[in-house]
């Protein structure tokens, strides 16, 4: 999937008109924070580091097309409990993911050099969540965003963004028989609507300085019902979880 969503990406890419196109790299430092509605508590908060990089045809008005990825990986602490026995542990857990998400925005011309995008876009996002050497979930979410984005046209000037994404496709996979479960059922994470942001600063042609807020709400998932040789027959699943990244990015305008 991830090899046909990338191909899909190329294709794309190919077919627009580079001449005419807007190419951005960025680097940013973000904020995770992971919180499990379950007892005892699970939450997980730490730094990533994450790559970006932008493709937005470059027209004054009208329909355009525009493609953006980003890579991200770090150590973030954990807070929770032991899985089989329930003590109260803390450790470190590490996020490597990649999201690739392609757009359709409607351009309008508004006053003082600034455009008006109103923005629909689709997107892959997959990361892994490594919690220990045999415990590690792997994440498979696909989504749709729609809002509405403001920048300058040319020189100094502000970009603002706001608008809602959806999950429309779920999939954990909590790699359950590496632990000693008899079957590793897939989880899906029942979804939920959230909020994205960003406001930044061009302070030239070529560089803009952008914070941003972006996320995922997730609802309980079905339960599954799995044997351990440990505690026997019984069910799992993935309690309700939110998942927020804060975060700034530097971002170059290559052309």
């Amino acid at each position: 999937m991830k090899s046909s969503l990338m191909g899909a990406i190329a294709l794309g890419l190919c077919m627009a008109d580079p001449a005419a196109a807007e190419l951005t790299a960025s680097l940013g430092l973000e904020y995770l924070r992971w919180e499990e509605d379950i007892t005892p508590a699970v939450t997980e908060t730490g730094p990533l580091l994450a790559f970006g990089l932008g493709y937005t045809q470059d027209k004054e008005s009208g329909l355009l097309l525009a493609y953006r990825g980003r890579a991200y990986i770090g150590d973030v602490d954990y807070e929770g409990a032991g899985l089989f026995t329930g003590t109260p542990i803390s450790g470190t857990s590490r996020y490597t993911g990649m999201a690739n998400e392609g757009q359709l925005r409607w351009r309008t011309q508004i006053k003082q050099n600034y455009r008006l995008d109103a923005l629909l876009a689709v997107g892959i996002d997959f990361w892994e969540r490594k919690l220990s050497s045999i415990q590690s979930e792997d994440y498979e979410i696909g989504y749709l965003r729609l809002g509405g984005e403001m920048a300058i046209n040319q020189g100094e000037g502000w970009t603002a963004g706001v608008g809602v994404k959806y999950p429309f496709h779920t999939r954990e996979d909590a790699h359950l028989t590496n632990i000693g479960f008899d079957r590793n059922p897939a989880l899906k994470p029942s979804p939920d609507v959230s909020l994205f942001a960003h406001l930044g600063y061009r302070f030239t042609d070529k560089i803009s300085v952008i914070g941003y807020y972006d996320g995922y709400r997730f609802k309980k998932s079905q339960e599954e019902a799995v044997n351990h040789p440990f505690t026997g027959p019984g069910v799992v699943y993935q309690p309700a979880s939110d998942l927020s990244i804060l975060g700034v990015r530097l971002e170059y305008r290559i052309k």
